[in-house]
């Protein structure tokens, strides 16, 4: 895991191969095989490994503004990490092996998206934000302009601008 992580600071996933790993890992190619069928799912592995290593509960005293603020940061932060590269890298080989992003989507970003919907559902109910917020919409807006920023590499991700998005989607919500 370690050397698949290291090799992807300095190439893409399709420039990767199961030999370059083994030979860097000091390890037979047929280990690798034995343990994961595919490039990608190594690749897969290691990332779930360090990603999920950085997974985080809400506080349930937070705001739902809070604590969506504090999920766009987290997320900025991981994107500006080398872990950036690498979803930004599975993101671009999903697109021409749509199991990668199912694959994705169900063990990553769809937990965390769940997650964030039910901090702002959470919101609705208290009286934090508006009746009719769309808790999926919301987050969509809001993550996907990250997600934008990243593959796109259209502007910086700063936490200033992770600020900037949430005042900008969330305040006019707020009750």
């Amino acid at each position: 895991m370690e050397t698949v992580y290291a090799l992807l600071q300095e190439k893409s996933i399709r420039d990767l191969s199961m030999e370059e790993i083994a030979k860097h890992a000091g390890v037979g190619k047929q280990t690798l095989y034995k343990w994961w069928p595919t490039k990608t799912a190594l690749v897969m592995a290691m990332f779930h490994e360090r990603a999920g290593a950085t997974q985080e509960i809400a506080a349930n005293n937070s705001t739902a503004e809070n604590a969506i603020r504090g999920r766009v940061q987290r997320l900025i932060a991981a994107f500006n990490s080398p872990l950036g590269k690498i979803m930004a890298d599975l993101i671009a080989e999903g697109q021409s092996e749509p199991d990668i992003l199912k694959d994705l989507y169900q063990r990553h970003i769809g937990q965390r998206r769940a997650a964030a919907i039910a901090e702002v559902e959470r919101g609705v109910t208290s009286g934090e934000l508006r009746a009719d917020t769309n808790a999926g919409l919301l987050i969509d807006a809001l993550f996907g302009a990250i997600y934008y920023r990243l593959l796109l590499k259209s502007g910086p991700l700063t936490e200033h601008y992770g600020d900037e998005l949430v005042d900008q989607v969330m305040l006019p919500l707020l009750v």
